[in-house]
């Protein structure tokens, strides 16, 4: 079985691996962010989605949850992020940026 995300397509076994993927990102001395990976799968021949959920905490109090569509993205760049939201530029501008507002 496999699953495709646009033009990128997953094994199943890369499938089971992304939805177990939970990391705890330390930004700074106040924020953190715990991280999982979903695979959704849609119906017909819409193809899969790959969404990065980050759950941000503020001095150990859950703020929100953030949510990131990774279509296009491969495998491994799917784990890097996951793993070190700082790797992405992009999701640390985003995440400033909800902060800005929220806290």
């Amino acid at each position: 079985m496999v699953i495709k995300s646009n033009e990128v397509v997953f094994s199943k076994d890369q499938i089971e691996y992304l939805s177990s993927l939970h990391f705890i990102n330390r930004i700074d001395d106040h924020l953190k962010s715990v991280n999982n990976v979903n695979v959704v799968e849609m119906s017909g021949t819409m193809p899969a989605r790959i969404i990065l959920s980050l759950e941000i905490y503020y001095n150990d109090s859950k703020v929100d949850i953030l949510t990131f569509d990774l279509h296009n993205y491969n495998y491994e760049d799917i784990i890097e992020i996951a793993k070190d939201i700082r790797s992405s530029e992009f999701i640390m501008q985003e995440v400033d940026n909800f902060l800005s507002g929220s806290v």
